[in-house]
């Protein structure tokens, strides 16, 4: 992935919302890029690194977020890879590419919220998801970051 960008500290709580199961939060800290324009406009670049469930194998995805007034690009490249775009009230479909096959994906913005600055800022997502024409899960992403100190 390109280092370019400002150096930020980027803290992510994901969580997921199945049907008749518990809610799947995952959380962590990682370090990324920031390529800040104005107020509105943004673009955050990380890697996320997860374990896949009862197995050793990892998978890693490099993510780029494109923020532009209130909406919000994501995509995702590495074994799992997609692109989704976030805009309330708007359906967006699409492609999850997977090492085991491709599957029809679609996203139904329920809330978008950004907040951009140089030094710190936050993207709040809730959202439907639906795989192969059906509903999967209900999630919510919210990512914060803070620029690094620069020596």
């Amino acid at each position: 992935m390109a280092k370019d960008g400002k150096p930020i500290l980027i803290n992510l709580l994901a969580i997921a919302k199945y049907d008749h199961m518990p809610e799947y939060p995952i959380q962590f800290m990682t370090t990324g890029h920031l390529d800040y324009k104005d107020h509105d406009d943004a673009v955050i670049r990380y890697t996320e690194t997860q374990q896949e469930e009862n197995s050793d194998e990892v998978s890693i995805s490099d993510i780029t977020l494109t923020i532009s007034k209130n909406r919000v690009m994501m995509e995702k490249k590495g074994d799992f890879s997609n692109t989704m775009v976030f805009s309330r009230g708007q359906r967006f479909e699409g492609t999850y590419k997977t090492p085991y096959g491709d599957m029809d994906m679609a996203v139904f913005s329920k809330g978008v919220q950004c907040k951009v600055g140089e030094k710190r800022g936050a993207v709040h997502l809730n959202y439907q998801l639906d795989i192969q024409g059906a509903y999967a899960s209900t999630n919510e992403l919210h990512l914060e970051y803070t620029a690094e100190e620069q020596e």
